[in-house]
């Protein structure tokens, strides 16, 4: 009987200092497409989100953070990982990421960032797992501000990866818009970033006004050298990822990269403390407009004042 003493006074030191075992930190699986500057605007924001909430790296969360480095063959690979290691929350950053996730992760929260919505991209139907932010990709608009830029718009140069779910999507969207315009489109398939000097030639040579890059990893990987060609061959590069315009892109129309990823983030926030969340995917109208001089004056274009005017970001 003596040790019931002995144990009462283990409880009340328990008590008083604290003896509960340490809590598991929530794990986050996250994954991202490839290394790219704009990509990371995007992982900033979704972490920004998280840490102004109270979910802070190392304390009460765990990041297993990959990247498949440009391999579209990776992706199954890692979210597989993410499966074994038990993670309690998933994260993607770009379409394919989050079209495998949802093919194959059933039974843990996914929430996507940088991506077109299970619709845009084909999906039959939409797990009930799956969350976030997607890009309505206004190629309306984007268009309109491409003949504002050149009137006499005739013909264009769309390089994409046909293998990509999401540069396939936005190369059916422009190409109908631009056929709804009377624009002729020369198209030019893009394997990996290394055939984009071919790809940029190829294009340089078809008597076209403008290059559009839409939405596709691949491209945007490689995007300095089209740039340069495009600088070489005086004919405008327009892109749909704004903050592109830094690899030498005339003009960049779209999303804001970093309040997409914020936006994506507060979707994991409800979900790590669990809440309703009542909208699961929605979409981003949050955009910006950048425009790089020196790449118009390489490029031989002119940007009239109306465009000029509403840019966001005026790169010299």
């Amino acid at each position: 009987m003596k040790l019931i003493p002995a144990i009462a006074a283990s409880i009340l030191l328990c008590a008083f200092f604290g003896c509960s075992p340490k809590q598991k930190k929530t794990t986050i699986g996250y994954i991202q497409i490839t290394e790219d500057e704009v990509l990371n605007k995007a992982k900033k924001g979704l972490f920004d989100a998280l840490n102004d909430s109270g979910f802070i790296d190392g304390q009460n969360i765990k990041i297993i953070d990959n990247n498949a480095q440009g391999d579209l063959s990776m992706i199954p690979t890692i979210l597989q990982s993410f499966k074994s290691q038990g993670v309690d929350l998933i994260v993607t950053n770009s379409t394919p990421c989050m079209v495998a996730a949802a093919q194959m992760i059933t039974d843990i929260p996914v929430v996507f960032t940088v991506a077109f919505s299970p619709a845009q991209v084909g999906m039959k139907t939409t797990p009930s797992n799956l969350y976030g932010i997607y890009d309505p990709l206004n190629a309306e608009r984007f268009v309109s501000m491409m003949q504002e830029c050149i009137p006499t718009l005739k013909r264009v140069g769309l390089p994409y990866n046909n293998a990509e779910a999401n540069a396939e999507y936005a190369a059916k969207v422009f190409l109908s818009e631009f056929e709804k315009r009377g624009i002729e489109v020369v198209t030019a398939t893009v394997n990996s970033a290394n055939d984009l000097t071919m790809v940029g030639q190829y294009l340089s040579g078809q008597n076209i006004q403008a290059i559009v890059v839409a939405a596709d990893n691949t491209v945007f990987m490689g995007l300095n050298v089209l740039g340069k060609i495009a600088s070489e061959s005086k004919i405008p590069l327009f892109v749909t990822e704004p903050n592109q315009v830094y690899k030498n892109a005339a003009i960049g129309l779209g999303v804001n990269y970093h309040k997409w990823g914020y936006f994506s983030g507060l979707k994991a926030v409800d979900i790590l403390k669990g809440r309703n969340v009542t909208n699961p995917i929605e979409p981003i109208t949050e955009t910006e407009l950048i425009i790089n001089k020196k790449a118009c004056a390489e490029q031989g274009l002119i940007v009239p004042q109306s465009v000029a005017d509403r840019a966001t970001n005026l790169l010299e």
